[in-house]
């Protein structure tokens, strides 16, 4: 088996912007995940990955062909290429503009196996208003939420007492802001973000691996998340069994309310509160996450090999709770021992 591994920071996604003018975060998760998963994919399969030459050393494993990205061709051309070679594909790439639905469908047009949702999963959980209304209509606990257009809960948002506005397709925390004032949130508010209202609780994130016979939810995890822009700084897990339990159910029901059909990996946001009536969902990323570097390292197996049902069952845990933790860059603790990198 052949899979083709697109990173999209990594695989030439930014070539035409300075390194310097890329955003560390973006850079260094980027490389995290793309690391990561490809270590976990050569151990079962071939992997060919694409690569933008300055991040030649995000790469360490000998058994992957990589293809340089000539930053004066078609990015996606040069993707497509590569990937007709290869038994299937697996894309990591931001909601933003976009970038992930265009990429999984121009390889998808190409006769491509692309592991992922279908459009229509892919168009709502890109699109925050859109997974807020689907969510939202299904009963399935959310934060309020006001568009530019779309002014609803208008009334009820303005009796809280903080606010967050973020682009309605952000990747990850990127331009998150909060506020304690209603009317100076919604002076922020363009036809291209969301308000919502602030809601206190335990960040937590729990993924779904979904292959074509399987649906498996991996251990939830806590967020590290800095004050005001809510940046990621990390996670810890995995959690006890209570969030564990909180996280799952509240988990199940937000993908059964979402369009047909889920693949591949699937990352969403949660809050738990004081009480199981309190827990919501925040969002959800129909791609991998950055917490993938830390979940590979809690569970037995090979956690890419669920996605071609190489390894099936429910995913056990082989550490004790919260003694694995990990930051953006991919750096992770067991037990407070730096892991190595493998």
């Amino acid at each position: 088996m052949r899979i083709f591994v697109g990173e999209y920071v990594c695989g030439g996604g930014l070539s035409d912007q300075a390194f310097d003018d890329i955003p560390t975060s973006l850079r260094r998760e980027g490389a995290a995940m793309l690391q990561s998963i490809v270590s976990d994919l050569a151990q079962v399969a071939e992997t060919v990955v694409p690569l933008d030459p300055r991040f030649a050393t995000a790469l360490t494993s000998s058994t992957t062909q990589t293809i340089t990205i000539d930053r004066e061709q078609s990015l996606w051309g040069q993707w497509v290429s590569a990937a007709q070679t290869c038994d299937a594909a697996l894309l990591v790439a931001p909601e933003s503009d976009g970038i992930l639905a265009k990429a999984v469908a121009m390889l998808r047009a190409s006769g491509i196996d692309v592991i992922a949702g279908s459009g229509d999963f892919l168009r709502t959980a890109s699109d925050k208003y859109l997974t807020a209304k689907t969510l939202t209509a299904a009963g399935v606990a959310h934060p309020l939420y006001m568009t530019y257009s779309d002014r609803r809960f208008e009334e009820e948002l303005s009796h809280h007492n903080k606010f967050v506005v973020k682009p309605r397709d952000g990747c990850g925390t990127q331009e998150i802001k909060t506020f304690s004032s209603f009317s100076e949130a919604l002076t922020k508010l363009k036809e291209n973000s969301i308000l919502q209202s602030w809601m206190p609780g335990q960040a937590i994130s729990i993924a779904l691996v979904a292959s074509a016979t399987q649906r498996t939810f991996l251990p939830a995890v806590s967020q590290d998340l800095t004050d005001g822009d809510c940046e990621y700084a990390g996670g810890q897990g995995p959690l006890n069994d209570d969030a564990q339990r909180r996280a799952t159910a509240l988990a199940s029901r937000a993908i059964m309310a979402m369009p047909p059909t889920v693949r591949g990996f699937v990352g969403l946001d949660l809050l738990l509160g004081d009480r199981p009536s309190e827990d919501c969902v925040i969002e959800i990323n129909p791609r991998l996450t950055t917490s993938y570097v830390g979940l590979r390292r809690m569970i037995n197996g090979n956690l890419a090999a669920r996605l071609f049902d190489i390894e099936t069952g429910p995913a056990s845990c082989c550490t004790a709770m919260n003694s694995v933790r990990w930051t953006p860059d991919g750096e992770v603790w067991i037990n407070d021992t730096v892991a190595e990198n493998a």
